[in-house]
């Protein structure tokens, strides 16, 4: 059941993270691509850039910060997943051809958007 309930909450942060994003004039591209490396929660574009984004919720009364979820580990992951997006579509890459990493990090109703968070 806490696997469940993580996934809804997760989903749950996402989608406040991407009308946030929109609202800020963020095209959406995709959300919650996979390969074996890991998963991007949501691909966006913000003016000429690709930006691949980590979204991490809790809710208030959870111990810790989203931030704390966000490891270089992590972080690695991201950018190998984010490369494999790139070399599976060559078209956006083009286009695109650079790119960063985010994350949104959400408490409740406050969001905090944090650009660039490469190593």
């Amino acid at each position: 059941m806490a696997k469940t309930q993580n996934f809804s909450k997760g989903r749950y942060g996402e989608s406040l993270a991407l009308r946030y994003l929109q609202q800020k004039g963020y095209r959406f591209i995709q959300s919650n691509f996979h390969t074996r490396y890991g998963e991007i929660d949501l691909i966006m574009i913000d003016k000429n850039k690709l930006i691949f984004i980590e979204v991490k919720y809790k809710s208030p009364s959870s111990p810790g910060t989203p931030e704390e979820m966000i490891s270089s580990k992590k972080i690695t992951q991201i950018q190998r997943t984010a490369l494999s997006f790139l070399r599976q579509n060559p078209g956006l890459a083009k286009d695109y051809p650079s790119y960063r990493l985010d994350a949104v990090c959400i408490v409740g109703t406050i969001i905090k958007h944090y650009q660039n968070i490469n190593l």
